[in-house]
């Protein structure tokens, strides 16, 4: 999905007209709502799947087998349209990076081991999975101490791709190419610190034109907070720079960053702590321009946020918020953004903490706790425009999760949260409708009972402004819901 196309996302210029319908859109938007939801498909052979997209009247889906690699095809209603082995993508010593689906074709990027060598290649595939083109970006050589480990880093329109071998400390092969004329843009090695790729990486972006971005934050502790920093490290083809951004009036508990294409800049946002890094006490921003001089600004959590997450009156509380995890950020048209996080933690109990094996009859249980949506938008200049708390409360044990957190769906004009309400076999999930002023309307999504579902939300694909594609594993099948607006 071409993800460009929702930046326009609370753009100030309308942000008052839209304000005054927005009860009536939400009830309107849960009337309008259709739902279809396919046949199930045995993954008892399955090592894994993905979900391609849509291309014309169908919707495709990626299964990697355990003899072959299979596209399958659902028509509008999700009804089974065709099945198709991808017989020119030999199994044998291949690793599929990502499957990446555009609005003609879509890619499959993998590795595959060939006579000692290890080769980067990209085959091309039509809506009907028949192979277009095939390109070798790369090979490897014969390298037996170090086998290519390597990370596939996408750019907003999901055309640009960087693919980064992390195999050797201090040394990382980059590759750039686009996807449209399986062109390589640019080929390096960059020598770098063997911290680089231990904690201190905060984030790897890439742009629609090629830029690589890696963010890396140092001396982020009290003991050394007058040299705390992020340095970004720029590469495109003709040169590359390092732009050092102070950091010396805070601790940053999280951070996510993003390229935003319109703007020409790469913005980043998270959590701050005044005396430790457990506690979020503020949100902080981070502009780095292509042109100009980075913008940095941090603002403290008011009393009604701080008691709205933990529940709890807290006048004169310097606690801050525990369990503050940056999510997503939306781009806003005019250069701000939104920030997403969650409140999130897992607690691991049983005896040996930190080793997952049997003792004395007892088993290591992990709790995973998904819980509050906080949203933030902030304005170009960092300050922030508004905060609103979206409540739920999601409890699981030993799933690694898979029920848990949400999906956000971008339309123009407004934000959708789906969420399961409890994680559990039968449940109600339900919806947010949040406006570009921040005020939002909750409403019933669907009940499960008697349906054989359990819904995967963080794992769903949008595949357009009004249409998304939400997996569901229930006993070792597959199915998969579409859900329009």
């Amino acid at each position: 999905m071409n993800s460009c196309c929702f930046v326009s996302l609370f753009c100030p210029v309308w942000l008052l007209c839209v304000a005054l319908g927005s009860a009536v859109f939400a009830q309107n938007s849960a009337q309008n709502r259709r739902i279809f939801i396919s046949e199930a498909i045995p993954l008892r052979n399955d090592y894994g799947y993905e979900i391609i997209g849509r291309m014309h009247d169908r919707i495709l889906l990626f299964r990697d087998k355990a003899e072959d690699f299979e596209i399958q095809a659902f028509d509008n209603h999700m009804r089974p349209l065709w099945n198709r082995v991808l017989e020119d993508l030999d199994k044998n010593g291949v690793q599929i990076l990502a499957v990446i689906g555009g609005v003609e074709t879509f890619s499959v990027v993998f590795k595959q081991r060939r006579r000692g060598a290890v080769q980067l290649r990209v085959h091309k595939y039509d809506a009907g999975a028949t192979r277009t083109d095939s390109v070798t970006l790369k090979t490897f050589g014969e390298r037996m101490l170090a086998t290519p480990e390597l990370e596939l880093f996408r750019s907003e329109d999901r055309n640009c791709i960087v693919v980064a071998n992390m195999a050797e400390r201090g040394r990382m092969e980059t590759l750039c190419f686009r996807l449209d004329r399986l062109e390589v843009l640019w080929e390096k090695l960059l020598l770098l610190d063997d911290v680089y790729l231990d904690t201190n990486v905060r984030g790897m972006e890439v742009s629609n034109t090629g830029d690589f971005f890696m963010i890396t934050e140092w001396n982020n502790r009290r003991s050394r907070l007058g040299a705390h920093e992020y340095q970004v490290l720029h590469v495109r083809a003709d040169s590359s720079r390092i732009v050092r951004i102070p950091l010396p009036d805070f601790l940053t508990v999280d951070v996510k960053f993003i390229f935003d294409n319109l703007n020409q800049a790469l913005v980043g946002s998270g959590f701050y702590g005044e005396r430790n890094r457990d506690r979020a006490n503020g949100v902080f921003y981070v502009r780095v321009p292509l042109r100009g001089e980075p913008i940095v600004r941090y603002e403290s959590f008011s009393d009604r946020i701080i008691s709205a997450l933990r529940k709890k009156d807290v006048a004169d509380d310097t606690k801050g918020i525990p369990y503050a995890t940056v999510r997503q950020i939306v781009l806003r048209q005019d250069g701000g953004a939104l920030l997403v996080a969650e409140l999130f933690h897992e607690v691991q109990r049983g005896t040996l903490a930190g080793r997952g094996i049997w003792r004395d009859g007892m088993r290591l249980v992990m709790d995973y706790y998904y819980d509050d949506v906080l949203l933030i938008t902030l304005n170009p200049n960092g300050s922030a425009h508004w905060m609103t708390v979206l409540h739920k409360k999601q409890y699981s044990q030993d799933d690694d999760a898979l029920f848990s957190s949400f999906c956000l769906l971008r339309t123009p004009n407004r934000l959708h949260f789906l969420f399961n309400d409890e994680v559990k076999y039968e449940n109600t999930c339900s919806e947010y409708i949040v406006t570009p002023l921040g005020e939002f309307d909750r409403n019933s999504l669907l009940n499960t009972h008697g349906q054989n579902l359990r819904l995967r939300f963080r794992d769903a694909l949008q595949l357009n402004a009004n249409e998304c594609v939400v997996p569901s594993e229930f006993r070792n099948r597959l199915r998969l819901v579409l859900i329009k607006f």
